[in-house]
């Protein structure tokens, strides 16, 4: 898939999924999650680490090789790091072969994405995977003490003729210190329920079934 595609892809995915993201109280900051969607991404749980740079760690109820997910699989994390009503930054996890490889886009209010820069990625074990994304690449509001963020994932193959997404959590999205602490209970912001167009066309998708 070419760098083009993928963020076409990301931009569909984004868009179809910000309906979902609906305030939700954040008491701590990993995640699990039920078997509810079809197909091999489906998550279990959703693991942050606090030490270093933001680190996601992705775990799925069915084992998955490199191999079997190109093309098919991604894993990725929405950042809303203004505190408004709309997903600032996307990191996407996708297979290349014979290893994962993350980017980071930035994601404009009409909609266009930026390819920012690449991020430091690998599988752990036979159905986790990790990405971390460092502060540095991230533009933050005017006097943040805080940022958003939910995990997703997408997938096309057997029993996902049409495109699986899942969501952790299934709704909102969990408020993270910027100083490192625990997450406070507070509730994410409401974005729009109308997602911004996508500039180039993108591949037909389905709703979200998890």
């Amino acid at each position: 898939m070419s760098v083009r595609l993928l963020a076409a892809v990301t931009v569909a995915v984004v868009g179809a999924l910000l309906w979902l993201a609906a305030p939700a109280i954040a008491h701590h900051t990993d995640q699990t999650d039920t078997n509810d969607t079809r197909g091999t991404m489906d998550l279990e749980a959703v693991q942050f680490d606090h030490e270093g740079p933001p680190t996601w760690r992705f775990v799925t109820f069915a084992a998955w090789s490199v191999r079997r997910i190109w093309d098919h699989g991604y894993l990725m994390v929405q950042l809303d790091t203004r505190g408004d009503a709309g997903i600032d930054y996307v990191a996407v996890v996708r297979s290349i072969g014979r290893d994962l490889e993350a980017k980071l886009f930035r994601i404009r209010r009409n909609g266009q994405e930026v390819d920012i820069d690449r991020l430091r990625t690998n599988k752990a074990g036979s159905s986790a995977a990790w990405v971390s994304v460092s502060f540095g690449k991230l533009t933050f509001g005017l006097n943040r003490t805080s940022y958003f963020w939910s995990a997703l994932s997408s997938f096309t193959g057997p029993n996902c003729r049409q495109t699986c997404f899942d969501t952790v959590p299934d709704e909102g999205m969990i408020e993270e210190s910027l100083s490192g602490a625990s997450p406070s209970p507070s509730p994410s912001p409401s974005p729009s329920p109308s997602p911004s167009p996508s500039p180039s066309p993108s591949p037909s998708v389905t709703g979200p079934t998890g």
